[in-house]
C-alpha cells in the first residue's frame, strides 16, 4: 500500500504576484510542483486535481511573509528533495523552508500582523495623528463596530475588539495585530478604513507576517 506523507512549504510571496488571486496561488504551485518531479498526490476522478492546501488564504493585493502551503505526497520525501521547486517558482514567490512533519497535520493560523507603510507624499504629521487615534480608541475599550455585509448580502456587525489584538508603530509604518478565529478575522479594507486611511496613502502593498500557526 502506497504510504502517502505530507511536506509543508514556508514562503514568501512579493511584489506584483500579490495580486494572485486564491486560485491563481494554487495554481501556481500546481505548475511548479509539476515541473519539480516531486511525488504529488492526486485526487480520483475524471479530473484529477493535486491535493494542496493554503491554511490562511491571502487577499489579493496583499503580500505574505511566512505563508504555508500544505502538500500531500505519495511517498515519503526529505526537504532536500525539494531543492529544485525554488527554481520552477516566479519572481516575488521565495522558499523559505520545507519541512516534513511525521504525519499529515494541516496547520491553522490563529493570529497575525499586518503592515502598513507611509507613502512619500503623505506627511508624517497625518500619518502619526492617525496612528494615535486608533490607539486611544482601542485601548478605551469602548466598541469599534462595523458593518460588514455576507455573501448572502447581508449586513453584520463586528466588533474590533473580538480580533484586534494590539496596534504599534511610528512615522513610516502602523502594524496591527489581529486574532485569527476559525470564524474568521479582520479584513485589509476594514483595518484601513478603521485607520482613516487608503490604499494611495501606502507606499505598497499592504502586508501580512508573524503568522502564528497551530497544528489541527
Amino acid at each position: 500500500m502506497t504510504q502517502r506523507t505530507a511536506m509543508v512549504i514556508v514562503f514568501d510571496i512579493r511584489g506584483d504576484l500579490c495580486v494572485l488571486s486564491h486560485r491563481e496561488t494554487m495554481t501556481m504551485w500546481a505548475r511548479a510542483l509539476a515541473r519539480s518531479g516531486l511525488p504529488v498526490s492526486y485526487s480520483a476522478g475524471f479530473n484529477p486535481h493535486p491535493r494542496l492546501s493554503l491554511p490562511l488564504p491571502r487577499a489579493v493585493g496583499v503580500e505574505g511573509e511566512g505563508e504555508v502551503l500544505w502538500v500531500q505526497l505519495e511517498r515519503v520525501c526529505s526537504p532536500s528533495e525539494a531543492e529544485g521547486l525554488a527554481q520552477m517558482l516566479p519572481a516575488g514567490c521565495a522558499i523559505r523552508e520545507i519541512e516534513v512533519p511525521a504525519g499529515p497535520s494541516p496547520r491553522r493560523a490563529v493570529r497575525a500582523d499586518y503592515v502598513f507603510e507611509r507613502a512619500l507624499g503623505i506627511s508624517a504629521d497625518f500619518w502619526l495623528e492617525r496612528l494615535h487615534r486608533a490607539h486611544q480608541q482601542l485601548l478605551s475599550g469602548e466598541p469599534i463596530l462595523r458593518k460588514r455585509q455576507t455573501p448572502r448580502k447581508q449586513n453584520k456587525t463586528l466588533d474590533f475588539h473580538s480580533y484586534l489584538e494590539g496596534i504599534s508603530g511610528d512615522s513610516e509604518q502602523i502594524r496591527l495585530s489581529c486574532r485569527i478565529a476559525p470564524e474568521g478575522t479582520l479584513r485589509v479594507e476594514e483595518m484601513l478604513d478603521w485607520l482613516g486611511l487608503k490604499r494611495e496613502d501606502l507606499s505598497g502593498s499592504p502586508r501580512r507576517n508573524n503568522v502564528v500557526w497551530i497544528s489541527n
